[in-house]
């Protein structure tokens, strides 16, 4: 249990996986862009591909200084390995330099009001938070999005990230759920909403190319979890694919 007093942050790290989502990372970097700038001068960014075949997001991302944020940067995992947000969340995290991290999908966009709420909050460095959600274009509430953390990089270490075992099958957010549960101070559900981008409003918000939720991916998942329980004291599998720096 972490005993450090609940104190507001002053900087945050923003990592999301990229799978052929240019449209989508085009609003995100015009989301940004609309922050004052002292709060872009808290804002630092890491966009991980993951290995994009059709559309790179180096084809698509701004220069760092038309951004105008802390830091942009961006890598790119160098195998195609299906459903590999994980290690693209892995890296993200493990490259980030400031205490505070939040981790999400291309297709959520942080809105400014809610990065200003999120800088006058108090957090506690034992705690992780989740965030509500909306859904664009009219706002309409939506159920919180179960794979939108936010933490310190030292609580995302103690939990163990994310376990690159199950890379390549759909599915598996909850086995990290059940090892923040267990292993952070508890869990807390802040008001500040995410904005969800469906295809409907953009069409490549999100994956596509893949299926999800096919036969293989569930007992794959069973099958995984079993032989790691056999396991004392087992420890989760880190950065484990070939990477590069693009920005």
């Amino acid at each position: 249990m972490s005993y450090d007093k609940p104190r507001m942050m002053d900087a945050l790290t923003l990592v999301m996986p990229y799978y052929d989502n240019p449209t989508m990372l085009s609003e995100q970097q015009r989301q940004w862009m609309k922050y004052p700038e002292e709060m872009r001068q808290k804002l630092h960014v890491v966009i991980v591909d993951d290995c994009s075949p059709r559309w790179p997001a180096r084809e698509r991302v701004l220069e760092p200084e038309i951004l105008g944020l802390a830091s942009f940067s961006l890598y790119r995992t160098l195998v195609d390995v299906r459903w590999n947000w994980l290690f693209c969340r892995n890296l993200g995290v493990s490259v980030a330099t400031t205490n505070w991290v939040l981790m999400t999908d291309i297709d959520h966009v942080m809105p400014g009001k809610t990065f200003a709420a999120i800088l006058e909050t108090k957090l506690s460095p034992g705690m992780a938070y989740r965030l509500s959600r909306v859904d664009a274009p009219l706002g309409t509430a939506y159920k919180p999005h179960p794979n939108t953390w936010m933490m310190t990089r030292a609580l995302f270490d103690k939990i163990g990230g994310y376990d690159e075992r199950f890379s390549g099958f759909y599915g598996t957010d909850g086995e990290f759920r059940r090892r923040v549960q267990d292993r952070a101070d508890g869990i807390i559900m802040l008001p500040h909403t995410m904005v969800r981008y469906p295809r409907e409003v953009i069409a490549d918000a999100s994956t596509t190319t893949y299926g999800r939720k096919e036969p293989q991916d569930r007992s794959n998942v069973k099958r995984i979890v079993l032989e790691r329980a056999e396991i004392p004291m087992w420890e989760t599998k880190r950065l484990t694919f070939p990477y590069e720096r693009l920005v």
